[in-house]
């Protein structure tokens, strides 16, 4: 799934209902696309978070890619990379 824009309090909930509707129709494998994103704060944060976990007990996994600038900060400020971020296996 790709996301544009920004991630805030106006658009999380909107985000949190396709990520939500994703586990629930079964995918087991989730994506999401921050290529396109310019801007993410605690709210959407928060979203991204609760995806995960809710992904994790369903027994799906959760990851996000192409962060970079703002949104790639903040998730490495937070911490949140190392659950989020799905780092390429080592050669």
């Amino acid at each position: 799934m790709a996301a544009r824009g920004s991630i805030d309090l106006h658009s999380s909930d909107e985000l949190r209902e396709r990520l939500e509707a994703l586990v629930e129709a079964g995918h087991r494998e989730i994506v999401v696309d921050l290529t396109a994103v310019d801007f993410c704060d605690s709210s959407g944060l928060n979203v991204l978070v609760r995806a995960y976990k809710h992904a994790r007990t369903q027994g799906g996994a959760f990851t996000v890619t192409g962060a970079y600038g703002r949104v790639e900060n903040v998730l490495r400020t937070t911490g949140l990379d190392r659950f989020l971020i799905s780092t390429p296996p080592e050669v």
